[in-house]
């Protein structure tokens, strides 16, 4: 989550290291699920657009989405 930040704060250097980490448990529950890269790249637009007001970047989080899947799949093996 720290990576993706949307809004250019840099947490845990520049902003504070929780910043994301309340959008952190549904986003755990979605990979659990078994959700797609692409649910999980719309799920964090979502956030980053309604929720936090900034504008999309589709690019961003699809990359984005990608390394958290991998994360947590790999600590699920």
């Amino acid at each position: 989550m720290r990576r993706w930040d949307p809004i250019g704060i840099a947490p845990g250097e520049a902003g504070p290291a929780d910043e994301y980490d309340s959008y952190a448990p549904h986003i755990v529950s979605m990979v659990a699920k078994g959700c797609s890269m692409e649910a999980l790249s719309d799920h964090l637009e979502v956030i980053r657009v309604e929720r936090i007001g900034v504008e999309a970047n589709r690019d961003r989080d699809r990359e984005i989405a990608g390394e958290i899947l991998e994360a947590i799949r790999q600590k699920a093996v």
